[in-house]
């Protein structure tokens, strides 16, 4: 009696939990729908719900799951403005932490390519962590030929406990087919005092067609943190629904929607 009565404490615990994640993701995605100033044109959303688990070499393991969304709308002429919100729930190893992330930037697009400049604020929260940092940056995409983007970003951070920094980043996509692509990417974070973070990436996304707008994708990192950090290898899972107005392939619709890559940042240092 006691065994059942102590399982269906766990399967209410892990309802709770689940509510929370998902009331939490929805306000997320929320923000955007409401943000985007009077006037905007051509609005391109993508939302994105995904789970990763983390493996550390010196022992531990962890997952994550979450959701995010990003919104990019014209701004007049070929100027855009994009917005972009998520939040993930890291959890293992005697880790509990809430990761918030919310972001704004403005760019310049053409048919060869797209740049940018972003100011973006992280918060992560829970068990024994209490991190929030604010980066500035910029960022840029060059429509290499019609099967490749190459991509590059930079910027700083300020972040309270007295850390500071600089990041950089580089990334290559390969359009095997339009609604087929393959992403390989590094990352570089240099935390003043304390370290360094390298990841080196790759992704894998499948569109099922133009008229069902909705993908799937894989993808595996591994995370290297200097000053006697751990090595982690981190494999996640997802799913993305694009809200383009008009149909195209996912390659259109990266290249013409939201610029996810270019304005994303959040080093795993920051999150342990």
């Amino acid at each position: 009696m006691e065994r059942g009565l102590e399982a269906r404490r766990q399967i209410w615990r892990v309802i709770v939990s689940l509510r929370s994640k998902i009331l939490a993701s929805a306000c997320v995605l929320a923000v955007g729908a409401f943000a985007v100033p009077a006037g905007a044109t051509n609005f391109d959303g993508v939302f994105s719900g995904d789970y990763s688990h983390l493996d550390a070499n010196g022992g531990g393991s962890a997952n994550s799951w979450g959701a995010s969304g990003s919104g990019a709308f014209g701004l007049g002429g070929d100027w855009a403005g994009e917005i972009d919100g998520g939040y993930h729930n890291l959890n293992g190893s005697g880790t509990n932490v809430d990761l918030w992330d919310v972001d704004g930037s403005v760019m310049w697009r053409t048919m060869q390519g797209r740049a940018g400049l972003v100011v973006g604020y992280d918060d992560a929260s829970g068990g024994g962590v209490s991190i929030n940092a604010t980066n500035y940056g910029a960022f840029g995409e060059w429509y290499a030929s019609p099967h490749f983007t190459v991509g590059a970003k930079g910027g700083w951070f300020n972040a309270n406990h007295g850390v500071d920094g600089d990041y950089v980043g580089a990334a290559v996509t390969g359009y095997i087919m339009p609604n087929l692509s393959l992403s390989g990417g590094y990352d570089y974070t240099h935390l003043n005092h304390f370290g360094n973070e390298n990841d080196w990436s790759v992704t894998g996304e499948w569109m099922f067609s133009q008229t069902m707008p909705v993908s799937v994708y894989a993808g595996y990192t591994n995370t290297k943190i200097s000053g006697g950090g751990p090595t982690i290898d981190t494999w996640t899972v997802g799913i993305k629904l694009y809200t383009d107005p008009m149909p195209g392939s996912m390659e259109d619709r990266q290249r013409s929607g939201a610029a996810t890559w270019g304005t994303s940042w959040r080093p795993l240092a920051l999150s342990l």
